[in-house]
């Protein structure tokens, strides 16, 4: 089996939740056999990126090209890429990425972009189109109405939204949903619509099995949070309250802040100022992907305050797969379908959504006991192996693109 993927940009230079499950999956496909080939039509997003990675290339025993040959780099660059210059762009790149693809491939696989939405519009209504087309989806299309953004992002977010709805979601042949709650909301929509699967969280669980020394501006012990710099996302806010409270009773503990620049991010800056909190608690901005496991493994606690919201509701949290990989134990907020997986005091430390005194309750928990702490962290990593392995969620992946190529699959759910 041949699968062709477009998408907007190469996997193995990005450090997002998004990469990582991109990476999980197609290289678990991989070494499951099969034939993959990257069509990237977003461009070059750094100038290392440019000079390390040819136009055309194989990595991994991966196929890949950039249709997008163009270097979008720097803040102005980027946000009128975003905003206008794609739009001059797309025209010439759909039609190369609908001439790339032809019949020599079984399954064409695309991002949840509008870019690809149309292209797979445009591409089912070839009439020698003889191949499955799939997609791959772990949230809501519309949680830019509930996080920061101006108005641009708000009207694109609403408008890729609409287009996929009415347009693109009848012409896709199979949708492999992160949650049972994606499941549930794809489920109500009418024929025609494609099969469902669904196909939970992912982690490589080889990267975090290798011993690791910390980072040398990581000073142990400490506490480390990975994710994005947002409130409304992952509760960041919370997390420097609810230190506050432990920071004197457990004095030799830092807490790290591992993620890239957002519009919370000033906000967070001044309440570590506010709470007396300079030199306790960092910001250390985002890193490569391969430095992450350094970072997580060395932490004695690991820390999630996601609030409730709809995009926890809808998705899973990346990094938890990630965190109960390293077994250290985690605390993490009740919300979404986590409950499903780990068990408080087995697998992981609950505390409530939106409660500092929950959430601090939980750190200090784990802080005042390390080794029964170790014990749920090892109990985590099992649960890890058992539900998130990329092995076994690549091989479920294989199964079902089996039965779509061969038009006999079922909903599975």
């Amino acid at each position: 089996m041949k699968i062709v993927i477009l998408i907007t940009s190469n996997p193995w230079r990005q450090s997002s939740a998004s990469a990582n499950r991109w990476l999980t999956l197609i290289e678990g496909l991989k070494k499951l056999g099969l034939e993959v080939e990257l069509l990237i039509y977003g461009g070059y997003q750094t100038i290392d990126e440019k000079n390390v990675c040819p136009p055309h290339g194989l990595y991994k025993g991966i196929k890949y090209e950039y249709l997008n040959q163009k270097l979008i780099e720097g803040y102005w660059k980027t946000r009128f890429h975003i905003y206008i210059g794609h739009i001059i762009a797309n025209k010439r790149i759909l039609n190369l990425a609908l001439n790339r693809v032809g019949n020599s491939q079984d399954i064409v696989w695309t991002d949840i972009s509008i870019f690809s939405f149309k292209f797979s519009v445009k591409l089912k209504a070839k009439k020698n189109a003889d191949f499955k087309l799939f997609l791959e989806m772990s949230e809501f299309l519309d949680i830019h109405q509930y996080n920061k953004g101006n108005f641009l992002q708000r009207w694109q977010g609403n408008k890729r939204q609409r287009y996929f709805e009415k347009k693109a979601l009848p012409v896709y042949d199979g949708l492999a949903l992160m949650t049972n709650t994606l499941i549930k909301h794809y489920t109500s929509f009418p024929e025609p619509k494609p099969k469902l699967l669904h196909l939970p969280m992912t982690v490589d669980l080889e990267r975090f099995n290798k011993h690791t020394d910390p980072l040398p501006d990581f000073k142990k012990p400490y506490i480390a949070f990975v994710g994005v710099m947002n409130d409304a996302k992952d509760g960041v806010s919370l997390l420097i309250k609810s230190f506050k409270e432990i920071a004197n009773k457990f004095s030799n503990y830092n807490l790290y802040l591992i993620g890239g620049w957002n519009y919370d991010t000033p906000i967070h800056l001044n309440l570590i100022k506010e709470l007396g909190l300079d030199g306790r608690v960092e910001w250390k901005g985002e890193f490569q992907r391969d430095l992450i496991p350094a970072i997580i493994k060395n932490a004695d606690l690991l820390v999630l305050p996601r609030p409730n919201s709809k995009q926890a509701q809808g998705g899973f949290p990346t990094k938890l797969g990630e965190y109960l990989a390293t077994g250290n134990p985690v605390c993490c907020t009740m919300v979404g379908e986590i409950q499903n997986y780990l068990l408080d005091n087995k697998s992981a430390y609950f505390a409530e959504p939106g409660s500092v005194k929950s959430f601090t309750e939980s750190m200090e928990r784990a802080l005042s006991d390390l080794k029964f702490a170790k014990k749920v962290g090892n109990n985590g990593r099992i649960v890890a192996e058992r539900e998130f392995n990329k092995d076994i969620q690549a091989k479920k992946l294989l199964d079902f693109l089996l039965e779509l190529q061969s038009q006999e699959a079922i909903n599975i759910q």
